[in-house]
């Protein structure tokens, strides 16, 4: 959130505060308590939007990697098992299996988020149906997890880029909300408290001072601008 959208949010509190305080007045004046209203539902608005807007996914961005660390670890585990078992075995099939799955820790570790998950796919592929030879180098289980955690990792792939969405348009949406207080203090709120200034001095006053913008930096206050005539 900026400092401008901040400060302007909490002027737009301060505002409901005195009116809220100010019920008689208020409630007599007409148009007036529909507008408090209105002004601390977009208020809510505004908080919402800024949860949103802070939410950008680093907590997801972690849970991501301590998944890619399971299955590359995972993967590993289960290719070193593979290639073990083409060097014991017989079958020309399985002797196979020793030069496919003896690689090196760097070329699986710098695969590609999807590139990481469909390779991990088929070395359970191949590794399903001899899960019960493989041992000692991998158990059924070992090998029955690496999908498991195969699946968990490509579940997370997506939810860090929606999230960010979420963030961005939560970012959008928080300025148009400020821009509807804005637009109801301005042509509404402060038309219909004018007439107060001569009949209710203290309580045009408070109302005028809360309208004063605060910056959130040199903790100054300065006028609202007022709508052009």
């Amino acid at each position: 959130m900026k400092k401008q959208q901040e400060s302007k949010i909490k002027m737009s509190r301060a505002v409901a505060g005195i009116l809220n305080g100010n019920a008689e007045l208020v409630n007599i004046t007409p148009g007036l308590s529909d507008a408090l209203g209105t002004l601390e539902n977009l208020i809510t608005e505004t908080g919402q939007y800024n949860e949103e807007q802070l939410n950008k996914g680093i907590e997801l961005t972690a849970g991501k990697n301590e998944a890619r660390t399971q299955l590359t670890t995972a993967t590993l585990s289960i290719c070193a098992a593979m290639a073990a078992y083409g060097t014991t075995t017989d079958s020309p099939e399985a002797k196979a299996l020793k030069t496919k799955y003896q690689v090196k820790d760097t070329e699986i570790k710098r695969l590609r988020d999807m590139q990481l998950f469909t390779y991990a796919s088929m070395v359970f592929a191949d590794a399903e149906p001899l899960a019960a030879q493989l041992e000692p180098f991998a158990t059924a289980a070992e090998v029955a997890n690496l999908k498991t955690l195969a699946d968990a990792y490509n579940a997370t792939l997506p939810k860090k880029r929606t999230q960010q969405s979420i963030s961005k348009l939560s970012t959008q949406n928080l300025q148009k909300t400020i821009d509807r207080i804005d637009d109801l203090l301005m042509n509404t709120m402060d038309v219909l408290i004018k007439p107060w200034e001569y009949k209710e001095p203290d309580f045009y006053q408070t109302y005028h001072n809360a309208r004063q913008l605060v910056d959130a930096a040199s903790r100054k206050a300065k006028p609202e601008e007022a709508p052009t005539v």
